[in-house]
């Protein structure tokens, strides 16, 4: 092991540490007090980002909820590099949209489209000329509304009704609102930023209500927990007596050993597929990276930080980290083909992931190596010849074909049936899907168990 491979696992652990963010927490609370400008959530809009237009819809009710102030900036343009296969994030997008609109109790159009490039700018241009405005939340919300076609208010109408400063002033503006994003550490829209710290969506939005429950900023008018919807949803206990879905489908399972979120998905899915008794189909990808599409500095960091949230949130170890990038890679991906020849690729996939993201080791040295095939249970004598074959590229290379026939490209990613997910987020949707077609079994001299919730 190298002394990168060493320090590294345990500087990362440090970053990423509750103990850390709370000192950057406790540090931003004594200037809060002393600023109270400081006490503002400040919102990254794009007008065509389907997820930014449901968060838009349920910032009035965090705002009767928490004291804080409101500011809101407009964005539009991405860059490229840290926005990949813009088309079919649009696509996907939307469908996910109507989605987590269903299961949040919001609005979109079920026959939307993506607004055009020449509409959106039109309506940031509108939005950039009233930025003033007193009651500018209700105006962002009624032409966004109107862009989408998710409001009786017709685009045209807010056209003539407010105008819109000329397009190169726009232009302009919007170029400061994204170096601004990115400037405090972000890429993407949809965004909240408070204190520091970046919460994506409405996926996120839970974990800023829980930072802002404290005396002097959360008011007592409703529970946090409709802000963690996603959290009570997923994987309720073994000893529930479930409802039995009246036929499964098998379950593709699209997977990298260097996503964290994959590691976070792995464990959960696979009690999940156990409970219904699902079929599931590890298909490993290689790293976004080593496919072309980028994940520079500003990307990784973020994902990190956000990765750890979710990991306390399932009770998930997670923080000291080797990065598998290159041969740690390889090494897991030869070794998956010999686990799953001897039925041990849950095993496998669960015990590599978690010696990577939570443990520090080194995938790439035959140390490492050996740790997580003892962990799977598997003999090293016979899996070590399978290092340095290069059978598994063939595999890789067509599990990457069929992400991309579905329409996704990052992982972890799901297909059942009809259902395309992607995302750890979204086990909620796999499981209401499952149970779309379920039953519940009779009781028989006993009452039944209340739900309890499987965090892991």
């Amino acid at each position: 092991m190298g002394l990168k491979t060493s320090i590294v696992p345990w500087l990362a652990s440090i970053i990423t540490s509750d103990g850390m963010r709370n000192i950057r927490r406790g540090w931003f609370e004594l200037k809060r007090h002393v600023f109270d400008s400081l006490n503002t959530v400040v919102f990254y809009h794009r007008v065509d980002d389907p997820y930014s237009f449901l968060l838009l819809q349920a910032i009035p009710r965090f705002l009767e909820d928490f004291k804080v102030n409101l500011e809101i900036q407009l964005v539009l343009d991405l860059p490229e590099d840290l926005n990949p296969e813009a088309e079919k994030w649009q696509k996907y997008a939307i469908e996910d949209a109507k989605r987590l609109a269903k299961f949040h109790g919001l609005s979109f159009n079920e026959n939307a489209v993506p607004p055009s490039k020449e509409d959106a700018l039109k309506a940031t241009a509108v939005l950039l000329k009233h930025a003033n405005r007193p009651k500018l939340l209700h105006m962002v919300s009624e032409v966004t509304g109107a862009l989408w076609g998710n409001s009786t208010t017709t685009f045209e109408s807010c056209l003539k009704r407010y105008g819109m400063i000329p397009e190169s002033q726009a232009k302009r503006k919007i170029k400061d609102a994204k170096d601004q994003l990115m400037s405090r550490g972000h890429y993407s829209s949809g965004m909240l930023y408070y204190g520091g710290e970046w919460y994506w969506g409405l996926d996120r939005l839970g974990h800023l209500a829980e930072r802002l429950s404290k005396p002097g900023i959360r008011r007592n008018t409703g529970d946090i927990a409709e802000y963690q919807k996603q959290y009570q949803h997923v994987l309720q206990g073994y000893n529930t007596l479930r409802p039995r879905p009246k036929q499964v489908h098998p379950l593709d399972f699209y997977f990298s050993f260097r996503s964290p979120y994959s590691y976070l998905a792995a464990e959960r899915v696979f009690k999940l597929a156990e409970m219904y008794k699902i079929p599931v189909t590890i298909k490993p990808v290689m790293p976004m990276v080593t496919r072309g599409i980028p994940a520079p500095k500003i990307k990784r960091m973020y994902i990190v930080r956000d990765t750890k949230r979710e990991a306390n949130k399932f009770d998930i170890p997670f923080g000291k980290i080797c990065d598998p990038l290159g041969a740690g890679v390889e090494n897991c991906m030869a070794l998956f083909q010999y686990a799953q020849q001897q039925g041990k690729d849950k095993e496998f996939i669960v015990a590599a992931a978690t010696a990577i993201w939570s443990q520090g080791v080194d995938v790439s040295t035959t140390g490492g190596l050996k740790k997580i095939i003892k962990q799977s249970d598997l003999d090293w004598e016979q899996a070590q010849k399978y290092l340095g074959s290069s059978d598994w590229k063939e595999a890789a290379q067509a599990n990457s074909e069929d992400l991309n026939a579905i329409g996704l490209w990052g992982v972890p990613s799901f297909k059942y049936g009809d259902l395309v997910i992607w995302g750890q987020d979204r086990l909620w949707a796999l499981e209401e899907t499952i149970l779309s077609s379920a039953v519940t079994p009779k009781v028989r001299n006993r009452p039944s168990t209340p739900p309890q919730q499987q965090t892991r």
